[in-house]
């Protein structure tokens, strides 16, 4: 697997998918195991990326296979060789120099602090791309544990407003580079 863009953190592999990868997670889910040699998670994927979402990763990527990193990433305990969550960005950066940041765990890996170390490792390896000068996120408005992941991981709250497309209030969050040197 050494052709695949990864990360390592202290308690995580993160793997971006591929369209290799993309393409597997939707038809042949024992072959996406076996190529990130993981064992079979009978759960997967976490809630939030459903059918229509991991679609939508495989098709940018084939629209754009050198994209890869700036879609989702799974990840990996090294230890038990288990997936656990999943996540990553909504694209590339946008002009202004932006990228929007994603995750779900799986629910019997959650409030173990996994999630703020995928998050933190995302941004460090988007930071580590010059163009990127802020990293946002959206989450529901009602307080709930992605919350607290933001706040760990240096996100600053913004605006609350209803999201026509989803149907409830999100809350915006934003990470900028400057952080990094406070």
């Amino acid at each position: 697997m050494s052709d695949r863009t990864e990360i390592v953190s202290q308690r995580l592999r993160l793997v971006a998918l591929d369209r290799e990868l993309a393409e597997l997670q939707l038809t042949d889910r024992k072959a996406f195991f076996a190529a990130l040699g993981v064992e079979p998670e009978p759960s997967w994927p976490p809630e939030l990326m459903d059918t229509p979402q991991i679609e939508w990763n495989r098709d940018r990527l084939a629209e754009h296979p050198e994209h890869v990193g700036w879609y989702s990433w799974v990840y990996i305990s090294p230890i038990m060789n288990r997936l656990l969550g999943i996540g990553g960005f909504q694209g590339a950066p946008t002009e202004e120099g932006e990228v929007e940041i994603g995750y779900s765990m799986l629910v019997s890996y959650r409030e173990r602090g996994l999630a703020t170390e995928a998050v933190n490792a995302l941004m460090g390896w988007a930071y580590a791309h010059d163009e990127v000068k802020r990293v946002i996120a959206r989450t529901r408005s009602d307080r709930n544990p992605s919350h607290r992941v933001l706040e760990k991981a240096g996100f600053t709250q913004g605006a609350t407003c209803m999201d026509p497309d989803e149907g409830f209030e999100v809350t915006f969050w934003s990470h900028d580079r400057a952080q990094l040197a406070a």
